[in-house]
This record gives structure tokens, sequence and C-alpha cells, in this order.
């Protein structure tokens, strides 16, 4: 007989009063207390449960009595006595305080009562509780996982041994896990090549914990069904191509503590009723085409950890109300169309440890309260039209390793008290209007992989500090108006990849030690006012791929030397008074103006 839930839900509620008015409480002859605090719960096995009481120390005897929903609904439909479908146990009491019964049948609800008893045959003390429960069916597992491999193409998926194989346990099917009842807990099957739609078959797996289908080509909708799925704690469909809107009944999944979206093609509005999930701790709807703001109840999730919404068409403020949610370690809203000033209620995730808001159009000055971030890791607030000074206070942040804040409207010096960042890795600055002379302090940064602070305001020379710099892979600081020599220290950057100065006023001869970086991919010096003759140590550098010497007062002949760079594909070296002749083996380089120096070409190498 088929039961729905609310004849169910109702008949538990008649069995358990009507168990209990019936056979109990009723004392027994000598009056043994009665066990208290009955519970009831699923055992590790199949079609098992675990009993658990409090124990009664005067009972030499423990009674059970049980009988499940469909039975009593069987024998009431027939006229019999539904007292007859129970079943009893008796056992003795050497302590324990629970026990363990097995061949229950899944999909049927059971009640259950204790008594105790000075004998096995003695009438027994009930207790005056019951406790039921429901062994939840998997019957339809099988069916579920059928209709995913049939709806997303599975004859064609990179890995799927076991699949469809009706003599396997579905634990042996590849992705799935199950626990000891065979019902499937865990669906792992990322970057396997599912294509086609989601089938909302999939909601019958009652007992499914995670959904793992990322980095496959699904398409459709995402099927509202899903929502059905109550005990799932991750939903993870990143990088797919997955259109329509979230479906509002996504809020729905209470125990829901990951929901990664990100990638597809989701559209619409954020859905406000996502806020009922208060177990949510992970979400992710970054890379869509999401539009509308961003809901103000978001703030009230207050077990967030990570919120990841970048690379959307979201438009308005940031709310204020994201403030409220303290536990926020990672905060991202690049790449949308948010405006108007930046939150100091930001100020209050003191959590934080990576917050990204670039490329937006946020305007004024940053918050003082953004001060309080001490556990940063990242700060990029890059691509906006931020106004102001950049915060000394920032060089209180001893654990940040990235902070961008290019391309933006910054104004003054740049703060010595930055060199104070030991963990510092990546300093971008690049893209304002920053003056004074670049502090030597600078060179302090031990951890310094990338120095940008090209396309700004800044005077003086170039601090020799910055030859201490053991870990440099990256310095850029073309377009300024620096001026002096390019010091030789720069020499000692072993790391170095990639080197510009262009576009500036710097002159002297080029340091014959910039020969030492095995490194360099691409050294920029055009655009100055460098004089001399091209050192010959620059044909040491075996990497090189790209080499900009042209725009300055450059003399002498061009080293033969440069043709041992076997990985150059481009060599500028036009607007300069260069004199000699041009070095076999410079002509097959890809990009070159050679033709434009008016040199004839050697006719022989050139003895050393």
């Amino acid at each position: 007989m088929k039961v729905s839930p609310a004849l169910t839900i109702l008949v538990l509620a008649i069995l358990i009063a009507t168990v209990i008015g019936d056979v109990g409480p009723v004392a027994a002859q000598d009056s043994v207390p009665v066990p208290d605090n009955l519970q009831a719960e699923l055992g590790e096995n199949r079609g098992e449960i675990v009993l658990t009481w409090d124990i009664v120390e005067e009972a030499e005897f423990y009674r059970f009595g049980w009988l499940s929903v469909s039975d009593y609904l069987e024998y009431t439909a027939a006229g019999r006595d539904w007292q007859d479908s129970m079943t009893y146990r008796s056992v003795a009491n050497d302590g324990q305080s629970s026990l363990s019964i097995q061949g229950f049948k899944e999909g049927d609800t059971y009640i259950f009562i204790v008594g105790s008893s000075q004998g096995r045959q003695g009438e027994p003390s009930w207790s005056p509780r019951a406790a039921a429960i429901k062994l939840e069916g998997c019957g339809g597992d099988r069916d579920a996982l059928t209709a995913l491999y049939n709806s997303t193409d599975g004859a064609n998926w990179r890995n799927d041994p076991n699949w469809l194989d009706d003599t396997a346990p579905l634990d042996e099917w590849f992705g799935v896990s199950t626990d000891n009842h065979g019902c499937v807990l865990f669906l792992y099957l990322p970057n396997n090549d599912l294509a086609g739609e989601i089938p909302p078959e999939l909601a019958n797996l009652p007992r499914l914990r995670l959904l793992h289908l990322s980095g496959n080509e699904l398409t459709g909708e995402i099927p509202s069904e899903l929502a059905g799925l109550g005990d799932l704690r991750v939903l993870n469909l990143w990088n797919n191509e997955l259109n329509g809107e979230i479906p509002t009944e996504l809020g729905g999944m209470t125990n829901l503590s990951t929901l990664d979206l990100g990638r597809n093609e989701l559209e619409g509005e954020i859905p406000t009723g996502l806020t009922q999930l208060t177990n949510l701790r992970v979400l992710s709807f970054n890379n869509n085409m999401l539009s509308g703001e961003i809901p103000s109840e978001l703030g009230t999730m207050a077990n967030l950890t990570s919120l990841g919404l970048w690379e959307n068409e979201l438009t308005g403020e940031i709310p204020p109300e994201l403030g409220n949610l303290v536990n926020l370690r990672y905060l991202d809203v690049d790449d949308n169309k948010l405006t108007g000033t930046i939150p100091p209620e930001i100020g209050n995730l003191t959590s934080l440890k990576s917050l990204w808001l670039t490329s937006n159009d946020f305007t004024g000055n940053i918050p003082a309260e953004l001060n309080n971030l001490s556990n940063l890791q990242v700060l990029s607030l890059s691509g906006n039209q931020l106004t102001g000074e950049i915060p000394a206070a920032y060089g209180q942040f001893d654990r940040l390793e990235q902070l961008y804040l290019h391309d933006n409207r910054f104004t003054g010096p740049i703060p010595g008290e930055l060199s104070n960042l030991s963990d510092l890795e990546i300093l971008a600055l690049s893209g304002n209007q920053l003056s004074g002379e670049i502090p030597e302090e600078l060179g302090n940064l031990a951890e310094l992989e990338a120095l940008y602070l090209h396309r700004n305001e800044l005077t003086g020379g170039i601090p020799t500090e910055l030859g201490d710099l053991a870990k440099l892979e990256i310095l850029i600081l073309d377009g300024n108006d620096l001026s002096g020599g390019l010091p030789a220290e720069l020499g000692n950057l072993s790391e170095l990849t990639y080197l510009s100065v262009n576009r500036n006023q710097l002159s002297g001869s080029i340091p014959a030690e910039l020969g030492n970086l095995e490194k360099l991919e691409q050294l920029r010096l055009d655009n100055n006012q460098f004089s001399g003759m091209i050192p010959a140590e620059l044909g040491n550098l075996a990497e090189l791929e790209q080499l900009h010497l042209d725009g300055n007062q450059l003399t002498g002949s061009i080293p033969a030397e440069l043709a041992n760079l076997t990985k150059l594909v481009l060599l500028y070296l036009t607007g300069n008074p260069l004199t000699g002749c041009i070095p076999i083996g410079l002509e097959g380089i890809a990009d070159n103006d050679l033709d434009e120096l008016g040199l004839a070409t050697c006719t022989a190498t050139p003895s050393t």
C-alpha cells in the first residue's frame, strides 16, 4: 500500500498517542522505574536501527516493542487488531543504554516503545514516550543515475566504468559513493565530458550530500526539482553552459554549505530567497550574466565565509549590510558595473583575507575603516575612479601578499610605510597620478616578485636599493619622469624576466651588469636619453625575446654578440646615431627595424 507523506504524519501522531495509551504506562508489580529519553537512529548497516535510552539500574530486563506504519495501515484496513502487528524483544540489563536491531524495511516508518521489569516475562513499566524514525528508501537511486547517464551522453563520457551495469553495486559506478545502506551520498563527476541537460530525476536521490558536476558541457536550465535534495551539502555546477535564471527554490535547501554556479550563462537577478540558506558558507556566482543589484539580504547569511560575484553585470552600490558578514574571508565583486563609494562597513569584516573590488566604477576616497582589515592577504581596488592618497596605514597589514591599486586617480607620494609589508609579493600602483620619488625603502621588500609603478608622475632617480629585491621577476617603471642613470645594481636581480623603464628621462650609459640577468625575456629601455655604446654583455641574455633600445642617444656599432640571442624575436634600435654595420644574423629576427638605420650588413663576423 502506498502511503502519502501527509497521511504518514497523521498516522504517526495517532499511533504515538495510541500505543502509549494502550500498553503504557503500566506499572509492574514491583514498580520498577521506567526508562526515559528513548531515541531511534539509523545504524551503519542497511536496515539497521539503533535505540538509546537512559539506564534504569533497578531493572533486570528491558522490553522493546515496535511496529511499522505500513503494517498498521494494512491491519486496520483488513479490520484486524493493529496491536497484533507489534514485535517485542526482551534483553537482560547488563548496564547497556543502546540496542541495535536489524531487518527493517527501507521506505517505512517505525515506532518504538521501551519498558523495564524485574523478570523476562513480567509486565514491564512502559515509558510514557515513544520514538519514531523513517528509513528513507533509496530504491530509485539507480533509476536517477540512469537518467543522468542518458541525458548527458553517457556513452561519450571520459570515464564511465560500471555505469548501467545491473550486476554492479552503485558504489562501484565511477564517481558514485554510497552509505552502508547502498544509498547514494556523493556524485562526483567533474571534467568528465557530460553533455546535455541535468535531468530532474536527480532529485530522487534522497540521501545525496554532494553533487559535483563542474567542468562539463551541461546545458539548459538548472532544474528547480533539485531543491528537493534536502540532505545536500555541496552543489557545484561551475564551468558549464547552463542558462536561464537561478531557481528561487534552491533557497529551501537548508543544509547546503556550498553553492557554486560560477562560469555559466545564467542571467536575471540574484534571488533573495537564497538568504534562507543559513548554513551556507560558500556562495559563488562568478562569470555569468547576472544583473540587478546585490541583494542587501545577503547580509543576513551569517555563516558565509566566501562570496564570489565577479564578472557579471551587477549594478548599484555595494550594500552596507555586507558588513554584517563577520565570518567572511573572501569577497570578490570584480568586473561588474557597480558604482558609488566603498561602504565603510566593509571595515567590519576583520576576518577578511581577500578583498577584490577591481574593474567597477567606484569613486571617492578609500574609507579609513578599511585600515581595520589587518588579516588581509590580497587587497585589489584597481580599475576604478578612486581618489585621494594611498593610506600609509596599509603598511600595518603585515600579512598582505598582493596589493593592487593601479588604474585609479590616486595622487600624492608612494608611502614609504609600504616597505613594512614583509610578505608582499606584488605591488601594483601603476596608472595613477602619483608623484614624488620612488621610496628607497621599497628595497626592503624581500619577498617582492612584481613591482608595477608605470604611468604615474614619479620623479627623481631609480633607487639603487631596488637591486636588493632578490626575488623580483617583473620591474616596470615606464611612463614617468624619472631621471639619472640606470643603477648597475639592477644586474643583481637574478630572477628578473621583465625590465621596462622606457619613456622616462633616464641618461648615462646602459650598465654592462644587465648582461647578468640570465632569465630576462624583455628589456625595454627605449625613449630615454641613454648614451654611449650598446654593451656587448647584452649578448649573454640567452632567454631574451624582446630588446627595445630605440629613441635614445646610443652611439658606436651594434655588438656582434647580439647575434647570440637565439630566442630574440624583436629588436628595435632606430632613433640612435649608430655607426658601423649590421652584424650577420640579426636580419633574421622576425620583428626588427634594422632597415631604418641606414647601415649595411656586415660582410663577415668581426674578429674578437
